[in-house]
C-alpha cells in the first residue's frame, strides 16, 4: 500500500493511530545478528528488511508530525555515527587531520619567531633557502607519488587527536597526497611570513582603527605552556629541533601536542608537555593569544557582540560556526567562481562578495527567504556565461549598479559581520545627499563614484550659499536671492529612490542571515514601514507627475512640429503625439513595427506584443488598441506603409538601444528632455510619461466603463467579470471610447502634406507655372 505523501517521511496512519516506521540499515542489521551469537544458517534466514516501528499513541496529526521528526533526527544521528565507525578514514576525519596539521605548523612557526632573538642577514637568507629546498622536496614527492614524507606527521596528528589511522586503507593514500600539498602550502606561507608579508593586518591594529573597539589592549597576553618543536622537514635528522612554547588551539581542530615534520625522525613530546594541554571538553581559561593574528582562518569579530569571558576570538568564532553552520540551499554549480569562493567561507564574507552573490541569485530566479529550497527560473542557452548585469531584469540593473558603487565606497569592502550599525546609519545619511541626476550621465558614472558625486553636489551647494551671502552684502533684494536659489538648486534623490535602494541592503543582510554566513545583521535598520514612508514624503517638495494643461500647445508650436522633417518618421515628432492620443508608454511606442499594425472590421489598430525583440511592463500591457483618428489624419498609416515598403521592421529604425538598460527609451528620454529644454517647453513634472497620464485623465473624466479604460491603458483588470468574460470585447467598442479623447492639433504641421510655398518656389526653379 503506498504511503500517504502528505505525511512526513516514516510517519504512517493506521487504525490504532499514528506509527513511526523506518528500515534498519544493513550494517546495523548484520552486526546485530553476529553479536547475538546466532549460527550463520539462522542469520541467513533473517529478513533482508528489518524495520524499527513504534506506536506514537497519538491521534492528532500535528503532534504526530513533531514526534516523527524528532525520531527521524535521532535515527539519522545513530545511523551516521554507525557509518563513521565502519569507515576506515571518514571525510570529516581527513579534514580534521589536514586542518590540524596546517594550523599547528603555522602557529608553531609564529611562536618560534616571536620568542627568537635578532638574527643576521646570512641566517635569514639561510632560512629562506631552507624553505625553498623543502618546497622542492615536496614538489618532487608529489611528482613521484611519494607518500613517505608525510607518514610521520600524519601519525603524530592522528595520535594526539585520538584518531585510529589505518594506513593500509586505500583512503590513506589520498589523505597523504592532500597532506603533501598542505605542507607545501605551509612552507610557502612560512617563506612569505619570514619576509614580513601577511595577508591581513594584525588583530590589534584592526581593534585600534575600529571605532567600536576599545583602544587599550588586554592587561596581559597569556599563552599556554604547550611546548612544541617547529616544523622541520629540512632539518637534519641528527640535529634536534629547538623546543618553543606555542599556544593551543581549542576546538574540534585543536592540536594537543607537537608534530615532527621530519620524514625520518619522529620526536614524541614528553609527559610534562602533554599535561599542559587543556582538555577539549574544558572551557578555555586564557586571555586572547597572539596566535589569533596569524591564524590561517581569518578571525571575524562581529560588531556589537561581546566575546564571552574566558574565550579568545578564534575559539568564539569556532563556537559560533558550530552553533550556526552555513546552510546553503541553492545550486552552487550555477554560480560564478567568486560567488562559490564566498560561500565556502564559514564566516567573513565581504560586502562586495555579498552584493554580487545576492544579485547573482536574483538573476537565477532565487528570491527571499533563502532558508528554504526553492525553484529557479529557466535560463537561456549561454546565459550563464553572460555578464551579471545583462542577466538581471531591468528593474534590478540600476539597483545593482548603485549597490556596487555606493555601499562599498561608504562602508568599505570589509566583512559584513564587522560593519557597525552606526556606520550603516552614517552611510544612509550620506545617501540622502545623492543628486537626483546621479544615474543620468554615463560620463560622470565612468569618472566618479556616487560618494564623489555627493561631495561635488555639496561643494556646489556651499558655493551657492557663499554667492548668496556676497549678493546680500552687495544689496541684492529678496527676489534676486530667490532667483539665485531656484537657478542654482541641485535636486537630491526622492524618498522613493532612497527607500528602494536602502531596502536592497536589508535584503542582502537577510540573505546572509538565512544562509547562516553572519552572526549579526548590521543592515537590519534598513527597513521602513508605510508610516515611515508617509512621514518622509511629507518632508519633501512636490514631486508628483502632473497632467499637461494648455502648456502642451507650446510643445505643439515648437520647431519639430512646425518645420519640415528631415526624416518623415522622426520619433521626436511622432512619439509624443502617439503617447498623448493613444496613452502608450514610451518603450511601447518606440518598439512598434509595421507588422504590429492591422485592420479589423474597418477599424485600423496596432498591437503591443511581448516577443523576443519586444518587451512589455506587465502581462496586461500586451494589448490591441484602435488607432486614434487624429493620428490617421496626421499620416501615421502612411508612415507604416513607407517603412514596410522599405523593408524596415521598426517604425523608428534609426533609434539605438541604451548601453546599460538595453532599451530604446534610455536614449530617447534624454533626447526628448534636451529638446524641451532647448525649445522653451520644459517644466518639471511635465515629462513624456505625463502625456500618458493626461490621456488617462481624459478617460477618467468621461465617467464611462472602467473595464474599457483599463484595456486601453494596459492596466490590470478591475474585476473577475472583466478578467474572465471580456476577452471578446469588440474593436469597435474600444474605438468609440478612444474617439472620446480629443486634442487640439490644428497648429501641428502634417509631415506628409507639401508646403504650398515650397511647391511655388520649386516650380519657379524649374521654369514651370503652378496652377491651382
Amino acid at each position: 500500500m503506498p504511503r500517504n505523501r502528505s505525511l512526513p517521511p516514516y510517519l504512517e496512519i493506521r487504525k490504532s493511530g499514528y506509527f513511526w516506521r523506518r528500515r534498519l540499515p544493513r550494517s546495523l542489521r548484520d552486526r546485530g545478528g553476529q553479536s547475538s551469537g546466532a549460527p550463520e544458517d539462522e542469520i541467513s534466514k533473517i529478513s533482508k528488511k528489518i524495520f524499527l516501528c513504534f506506536s506514537l499513541r497519538i491521534h492528532v496529526l500535528r503532534d504526530a508530525k513533531i514526534l516523527a521528526r524528532r525520531l527521524t533526527e535521532m535515527s539519522d544521528l545513530v545511523f551516521a555515527a554507525d557509518a563513521e565507525m565502519t569507515m576506515a578514514i571518514a571525510s570529516e576525519t581527513q579534514v580534521q587531520l589536514l586542518e590540524s596539521l596546517a594550523r599547528f605548523e603555522i602557529e608553531a612557526f609564529e611562536r618560534g619567531r616571536a620568542v627568537a632573538g635578532p638574527r643576521s642577514s646570512e641566517l635569514a637568507a639561510h632560512e629562506l633557502r631552507r624553505e625553498e629546498a623543502l618546497q622542492t622536496t615536496l614538489r618532487q614527492a608529489i611528482y613521484l607519488g611519494d607518500r613517505e614524507s608525510v607518514r610521520h606527521p600524519l601519525r603524530h596528528v592522528a595520535e594526539k587527536l585520538g584518531v585510529d589511522l589505518d594506513e593500509s586503507d586505500p583512503d590513506w593514500v589520498a589523505l597523504a597526497y592532500e597532506a603533501t600539498k598542505t605542507l607545501l602550502d605551509v612552507s610557502q606561507e612560512r617563506a612569505r611570513r619570514q619576509q614580513g608579508i601577511y595577508d591581513q593586518p594584525t588583530l590589534f591594529f584592526r581593534r585600534a582603527v575600529s571605532p567600536n573597539q576599545p583602544a587599550s589592549l588586554p592587561p596581559s597576553i597569556a599563552t599556554t605552556g604547550l611546548t612544541v618543536p617547529p616544523a622541520g622537514f629540512a632539518t637534519s635528522a641528527d640535529a634536534p629541533a629547538p623546543a618553543v612554547s606555542a599556544p593551543a588551539s581549542h576546538g574540534s581542530t585543536m592540536i594537543a601536542a607537537a608534530v615532527t615534520a621530519s620524514p625520518t625522525v619522529a620526536q614524541n613530546p614528553s609527559p610534562a608537555q602533554e599535561q599542559d594541554v587543556p582538555s577539549p571538553s574544558e572551557p578555555p581559561a586564557h586571555a586572547p593569544s597572539m596566535s589569533n593574528t596569524t591564524s590561517l582562518t581569518r578571525v571575524i569579530v562581529p560588531a556589537g557582540l561581546d566575546c564571552p569571558e574566558g574565550w579568545d576570538e578564534a575559539q568564539w568564532q569556532e563556537a559560533r560556526i558550530a552553533a550556526r553552520p552555513p546552510r546553503i540551499l541553492i545550486d552552487k554549480s550555477l554560480l560564478s567562481e567568486d560567488s562559490r569562493a564566498a560561500l565556502a567561507k564559514p564566516r567573513g564574507i565581504g560586502l562586495v562578495e555579498a552584493i554580487d552573490l545576492f544579485f547573482e541569485l536574483r538573476s537565477l530566479g532565487y528570491s527571499a527567504p533563502f532558508d528554504r529550497h526553492q525553484k529557479r527560473k529557466k535560463t537561456r542557452n549561454g546565459q550563464i556565461g553572460e555578464t551579471l548585469v545583462s542577466r538581471l531584469p531591468l528593474d534590478l540593473q540600476s539597483k545593482y549598479r548603485l549597490a556596487r558603487d555606493f555601499w562599498p565606497a561608504a562602508l568599505g569592502d570589509q566583512p559584513v559581520d564587522e560593519i557597525p550599525v552606526d556606520d550603516v546609519n552614517d552611510a544612509l545619511c550620506l545617501f540622502w545627499g545623492a543628486p537626483a541626476s546621479h544615474n543620468k550621465s554615463q560620463t560622470d558614472r565612468g569618472k566618479y563614484n556616487l560618494v564623489e558625486l555627493i561631495e561635488m553636489a555639496d561643494a556646489e551647494e556651499a558655493q551657492l550659499e557663499r554667492d548668496i551671502e556676497v549678493a546680500k552684502a552687495c544689496g541684492a533684494g529678496s527676489e534676486e536671492i530667490d532667483k539665485m536659489r531656484m537657478e542654482g538648486h541641485m535636486s537630491r534623490i526622492s524618498v522613493t529612490t532612497f527607500i528602494k535602494h536602502g531596502r536592497i541592503l536589508r535584503a542582502v543582510g537577510d540573505m546572509l542571515m538565512n544562509m547562516q554566513l553572519i552572526d549579526q545583521n548590521p543592515f537590519s535598520i534598513c527597513t521602513w514601514s508605510n508610516k515611515d514612508v508617509t512621514e518622509l514624503q511629507s518632508t519633501e517638495g512636490e514631486r508628483k507627475r502632473q497632467a499637461w494643461d494648455d502648456r502642451i500647445n507650446d510643445l505643439w508650436r515648437s520647431r519639430i512640429f512646425q518645420e519640415p522633417l528631415k526624416d518623415i518618421g522622426d520619433p521626436l515628432f511622432w512619439a509624443p503625439l502617439i503617447a498623448r492620443l493613444q496613452g502608450m508608454r514610451m518603450e511601447e511606442i518606440l518598439q512598434l513595427g509595421p507588422d504590429d499594425f492591422g485592420e479589423d472590421k474597418g477599424v485600423p489598430y496596432l498591437t503591443i506584443r511581448h516577443t523576443i525583440i519586444n518587451g512589455v511592463k506587465t502581462l496586461s500591457s500586451a494589448r490591441t488598441l484602435p488607432i486614434h483618428p487624429q493620428l490617421i489624419q496626421l499620416g501615421l498609416l502612411k508612415l507604416v506603409a513607407l517603412r514596410k515598403k522599405n523593408g524596415h521592421i521598426r517604425l523608428f529604425p534609426f533609434l539605438n538601444r541604451g548601453k546599460q538598460k538595453d532599451t530604446f527609451s534610455a536614449n530617447f528620454s534624454k533626447a526628448f528632455g534636451y529638446y524641451r529644454r532647448t525649445n522653451a517647453c520644459y517644466w518639471p513634472g511635465l515629462d513624456f510619461h505625463a502625456l500618458r497620464t493626461t490621456f488617462h485623465h481624459d478617460l477618467l473624466g468621461d465617467d464611462k466603463s472602467d473595464a474599457i479604460r483599463c484595456r486601453l491603458m494596459g492596466h490590470t483588470y478591475t474585476d473577475e467579470g472583466d478578467r474572465s468574460y471580456g476577452q471578446n470585447l469588440g474593436i469597435e467598442t474600444l474605438a468609440t471610447r478612444m474617439k472620446s479623447v480629443v486634442v487640439d492639433i490644428s497648429m501641428i504641421r502634417n509631415p506628409f502634406k507639401k508646403d504650398p510655398n515650397t511647391i511655388l518656389h520649386r516650380g519657379r526653379d524649374l521654369g514651370l507655372r503652378v496652377v491651382g
